[in-house]
């Protein structure tokens, strides 16, 4: 017995041509590729904020930093996330868009 989802893909899976199937597989590898150089970015980013605020921290409370360095090493650590993160949303916005797009033209 095959789930709802199945029949669904190989009514869909019928339909196309071999190309076109291939293309569609294509586009959704790229989409996923797009999907994980993002996440890599941001993991980064965020390896990078943890640094900064552990370097911050335990320079401060060790007297290493003034507090000016304490705050500007908060911010810069601040900055490298949002230039993280915003690439991130930017990429899941434009991939999810593509694969609606995608998931329309295919039940047209």
């Amino acid at each position: 017995m095959q789930k709802k989802g199945e029949s669904h893909t190989s009514t869909i899976s019928k339909s196309l041509s071999s190309a076109e199937q291939f293309v569609i597989n294509l586009e959704v590898e790229k989409s996923r590729i797009n999907r994980e150089k993002s996440i890599l970015v941001m993991n980064k980013s965020l390896v990078l904020y943890f640094v900064f605020m552990f370097v911050a921290i335990l320079g401060f409370i060790n007297g290493y930093i003034s507090r000016t360095l304490l705050n500007v090493l908060i911010v810069m650590g601040l900055c490298v996330l949002i230039i993280g993160t915003v690439p991130y949303v930017k990429t899941m916005h434009e991939e999810e868009k593509r694969l609606n797009d995608l998931i329309e033209r295919i039940n047209k």
